[in-house]
């Protein structure tokens, strides 16, 4: 496994955006780096330098779309134990914090919050297409844990094209906070 998104901003392909995820230009963060690595020499290095995008030394978008402050001025990286996405990737067992509000859940993996607001994504935005749709008995076998083994062939493909197939431990967690948030008054 290679650091994708650190390889974006050394490669010079990109930068980071204040809240830590790299974004390329004409594509802001909604790109899925694929690295690759060779043993064939390089004659030049063209490494580069740890850099935030130039937009975002005064932006203050994410003020308005991270709920949980993940985001500060005052420092370039992020206070991960902050942010939804980490919470949300951890094991099923581990409760979600008491300070997490319900309704800030939008996403079964990671989170869009500060994603939506950046003035980096507003023109890549309509690229987003809609993904498969799982019926009430799929949503209900997720729910329960149902091993992946076990589970429909269609929802199989279903996890496999939306690229959840391998994050079964956290999604049932994740699936009840996102469906219990859009229940919330």
């Amino acid at each position: 496994m290679l650091p994708e998104k650190l390889l974006v901003v050394r490669s010079g392909l990109g930068a980071y955006g204040r809240n830590n995820i790299s974004y390329v230009p004409g594509l802001g963060s909604f790109h899925q780096p694929i690295a690759l690595y060779s043993g064939v020499p390089c004659p030049e290095d063209h490494w580069h330098d740890l850099r935030m995008l130039e937009r975002c030394q005064s932006c203050v978008a994410y003020q308005h779309g991270c709920p949980t402050g993940a985001i500060a001025v005052e420092r370039f990286v992020l206070r991960a134990e902050r942010c939804l996405t980490f919470h949300n990737e951890r094991s099923s067992d581990v409760p979600f914090p008491s300070w997490i509000n319900p309704i800030w859940h939008n996403c079964l993996v990671g989170c869009l919050h500060c994603q939506r607001v950046c003035p980096e994504n507003q023109a890549v935005w309509p690229w987003v297409v809609e993904g498969v749709a799982f019926t009430e008995e799929e949503t209900a076998l997720l729910r329960e844990r149902v091993p992946l083994d076990q589970l429909p062939a269609t929802t199989i493909e279903k996890l496999k094209q939306s690229e959840l197939a391998d994050l079964l431990e956290v999604l049932p967690r994740n699936l009840n906070a996102f469906l219990d948030a859009t229940r919330a008054p």
